[in-house]
């Protein structure tokens, strides 16, 4: 056996190369240590093993515990494997809430959730197998003191809004929405993860779950929760995105959530100027402490992001047409100034025939 930071696995003896899949001889190494391949001479990864999954290298962490890219032994793909730390496999009802959740989430079927495969425990380390995405989290796109796109990402945001209007039909609240926590492929699809600590709404929280930078209120205080909450948490995702500054600050998690209390809901134009009216005020209203001041449901937030899209569109074809009546203007006045040059030339022509005729009269007379 291998102890790791987080997790506990199970050490191999022997592995396949990441690069060319000859069998390497790994007992001496530890897990997730990087050796080179005799044979293609390439860096790879020793695996660790955790039930039918074989560990490739860890994708990201967090309080609960991490993420890892891993291989299913059975059928040869590649899957996202988020293990849990063993303090929470030692709750018996908190696993079997987790089996009843992620059961829930399971049968989301939407192109915009990623998809949980199954769900486990190993060593009372609960772990879900959910579908595995190439590309990148969104908070590897927060660049602060940068312009951002504000159309852009509105468009990944009212993508992630269809996913969470269809947990919101089935009552299912995602928990933790994130940056991290959604992924966006090379083809612009964006697709929520991490729905294993999603709940149903309605019941008070024993445990307080979730990320103190984007965690609803009223989920901070354990108190009663709904989609509104998940609303909450992904404005303050996108106020971070589109500003490059977290929403609330503190030098504690206690006083980054305390903050959101203490001073009314921040417009993100204060840090970013150029962010429209519009999209400001939306994304105050989702982050409402009170959630009776939120949008009432995702649907309500969907269709005001496409209208502010569709004001994005229509200014767009407004400019169009002003530099299309623009550039006709120019080429109608270039076509009269040409016009102009051609009469005077024209003029000029007729001047010099006149002197010519002139000329040859008075050379006629004098002949004469």
């Amino acid at each position: 056996m291998e102890t790791q930071t987080l997790i506990r696995t199970d050490k191999l003896g022997r592995a396949k190369c990441e690069h060319c899949d000859v069998m390497l001889e790994v007992s001496e190494f530890h897990v997730f240590e990087e050796i080179q391949c005799p044979e293609c001479g390439k860096t790879t990864t020793v695996p660790g093993k955790l039930g039918d999954y074989y560990l490739m290298r860890e994708l990201g962490r967090g309080g609960m515990g991490a993420v890892y890219l891993a291989r299913d032994a059975h059928l040869e793909r590649k899957v996202a494997l988020k293990v849990l730390n063993a303090k929470f496999g030692r709750d018996p009802s908190f696993v079997d809430a987790l089996l009843s959740e992620a059961k829930a989430a399971a049968a989301l079927n939407h192109k915009n959730i990623v998809h949980i495969y199954s769900f486990g425990q190993v060593y009372e380390q609960p772990y879900f197998v959910m579908e595995y995405v190439e590309g990148i989290h969104l908070d590897e796109c927060i660049n602060p003191g940068e312009a951002q796109n504000e159309e852009g990402w509105l468009g990944i945001m009212a993508q992630v809004t269809k996913g969470l209007i269809l947990s919101e039909e089935v009552g299912l609240i995602h928990g933790d929405i994130k940056p991290a926590n959604i992924l966006l492929n090379e083809q612009g699809l964006a697709k929520l993860s991490d729905f294993g600590i999603a709940r149903f709404g309605g019941d008070q929280e024993d445990r307080i779950l979730g990320t103190p930078l984007y965690i609803a209120p009223e989920k901070s205080r354990g108190k009663k929760f709904d989609a509104r909450s998940d609303q909450f948490s992904l404005g303050a995702t996108f106020w971070h995105i589109l500003t490059g500054q977290p929403p609330f600050f503190g030098k504690t998690s206690r006083e980054v959530v305390l903050h959101r209390f203490e001073i009314p809901t921040p417009d993100p134009r204060q840090h970013a100027p150029h962010l429209s009216k519009a999209t400001a005020t939306m994304l105050m209203r989702m982050m409402a402490v009170d959630p009776e001041e939120r949008f009432p449901d995702f649907q309500a937030v969907r269709e005001r992001i496409q209208k502010i899209l569709n004001r994005f569109e229509e200014n767009r074809k407004k400019k169009a047409l002003e530099e299309e009546e623009a550039e006709k203007a120019r080429l109608a006045a270039e076509e009269a100034l040409n016009q102009k040059k051609r009469m005077k030339k024209r003029l000029g022509m007729v001047a010099c025939g006149i002197g010519v005729l002139v000329a040859l009269g008075a050379l006629l007379v004098f002949w004469i």
